[in-house]
């Protein structure tokens, strides 16, 4: 970093993105990339918490000695966001304020007199209300991506007050749905005694909104890797390789337990035993992606094993697996590739959550015609006419699904995009614009309704507008959430 630049943009991240979209490693990777041309544009910068780099366009960020611990709580707050059972380390909070402390500081002295800076993932929550402090003239959105629990879930926590503190020091916080609006509302109002009033909560003399601003799949970005012709090569060998004759399904997930990887597997072997098709005939292609990050995650990693050798012990044949499992990191040319490879995909989070993989499997497949399985409690259902809705829960009606699915009960049903789905660039441009104005509102959508919260009966309530991020130290180990 040049000494005394100031930027108008900062977007301080969980970690920096890959200079490439599609060499992105997730979908929310993806959409951080597709923001470096609008970064660079504005002559802007990034604060990455994870330290990756400095210079000019990254601010340097140094990792405190126990960043580890830091990321660790972010992956415990997902998930908890995620309607997970999750435990919670000693000493993760003091460490996860420090990475917040340094962005802070890197942040508040490089942006320029009134600059807008947002604040992505769960491992900076604190950081809005420590840049309000910091430099009250900045304009600050935080965004997650993630849904928002409960309040009855969330305010288990005993430093619940410092995390809805920080996100409270932003003008905007944008959260991927209705559902998470609601929650993050009714715990401001419900448990921490805050007015709320048709999606703004009042502190002080001022105003924030929250709304629901979902992150679009990356429909064009898919089309396009789909048509080239390496990736339509290697999808052709990933098929050729499985020697199925018939239907494959495809999952592909990392390790938290809300994506139902367990709930899709034992569907799938549910499907075997009722339906008994031939090796060769039917398979899943399950591909895991990165690595465990929480103990609860290592637990699933290992039941997932296990449930994938027990079915190939019991229905597959010699050198014909029928659920092959890969572990692998693949970037968004390879997620195209396996997309062209399978004929359905199998897309069923246990909560409510988000379809993006369904629409960017339908670009990506193109003409060749995309059979999609997807949970019925997520988001954006009706968005997919011809999909397969399914409650995960319900291993008898999934496996049905699946029938369906592999055309045991005639034609597997095609499915397409209701709408043209919004460009990744162009839902960012508009994110970033809106945050130029404090308290701009977002053109409304279903998604997007007013919500109204009484007010009047919440004036016992402690307020986190007066509590100071970085309480009293944590007991050695408790468990949330359950």
């Amino acid at each position: 970093m040049s000494r005394g630049r100031r930027y108008g943009l900062v977007v301080a991240v969980d970690r920096l993105p890959a200079a490439d979209p599609d060499d992105s490693r997730d979908h929310v990777d993806a959409m951080l990339s597709s923001l470096r041309p609008l970064v660079a544009a504005r002559s802007g910068a990034w604060a990455p918490a994870g330290g990756e780099g400095s210079g000019d366009g990254v601010l340097g960020v140094h990792p405190p000695a126990r960043a580890d611990a830091a990321a660790l709580g972010a992956s415990l707050l997902r998930s908890l966001c995620h309607h997970q059972p999750v435990d919670f380390p000693s000493g993760w909070f003091e460490s996860y304020l420090a990475v917040n402390r340094r962005v802070a500081a890197a942040v508040a002295a490089s942006a320029s007199a009134s600059a807008t800076v947002w604040t992505h993932g769960h491992q900076l929550q604190l950081l809005p209300r420590m840049l309000r402090r910091m430099r009250p003239d900045l304009t600050v959105v935080a965004h997650l991506h993630s849904t928002f629990p409960p309040a009855e879930s969330f305010a288990r926590l005993p430093e619940h007050r410092a995390l809805l503190s920080g996100l409270l020091g932003a003008d905007v916080i944008a959260l991927p749905h209705q559902r998470a609006v609601d929650n993050l509302l009714d715990l401001a109002a419900r448990v921490h005694g805050l007015p709320v009033r048709d999606g703004r909560i009042t502190l002080g003399h001022r105003a924030l909104r929250v709304i629901a601003y979902p992150l679009p799949a990356d429909t064009a970005g898919a089309g396009r890797l789909g048509r080239l012709a390496p990736v339509r090569a290697a999808g052709g060998r990933i098929r050729e390789a499985m020697r199925v004759t018939g239907t494959v399904l495809l999952s592909v997930a990392g390790w938290d337990p809300a994506d139902a990887v367990e709930q899709r597997l034992h569907a799938f072997e549910r499907f075997l035993a009722e339906h008994r098709p031939a090796p060769g005939e039917v398979a899943l292609l399950h591909v895991a992606c990165g690595d465990p990050r929480t103990p609860a995650e290592d637990a699933q990693r290992e039941r997932v094993d296990r449930l994938i050798a027990k079915i190939n012990g019991t229905h597959a044949s010699v050198g014909q697996a029928v659920v092959h499992y890969v572990r692998a990191e693949p970037d968004r040319r390879d997620l195209a590739a396996l997309y062209l490879a399978c004929d359905g995909i199998l897309v069923t989070p246990t909560h409510h959550g988000t379809v993006t993989a369904a629409h960017e499997f339908i670009a990506a497949r193109g003409g060749l015609g995309a059979t999609v399985v997807v949970s019925e409690l997520t988001s954006g259902v009706t968005d997919l006419p011809g999909a397969i809705a399914v409650n995960p829960h319900d291993t008898g009606s999934f496996a049905d699904a699946i029938a369906q699915a592999t055309g045991r009960h005639g034609p597997a049903p095609r499915a397409r995009h209701a709408d043209a789905p919004p460009a990744l660039d162009g839902w960012a441009e508009h994110l970033i614009t809106a945050m130029g104005t404090r308290g701009v509102g977002v053109a409304a959508t279903p998604e997007r309704r007013a919500r109204r919260l009484p007010t009047g009966s919440h004036a016992r309530h402690t307020r986190p507008g007066g509590y100071e991020v970085g309480g009293p130290p944590l007991a050695a180990r408790r468990v949330v959430g359950r």
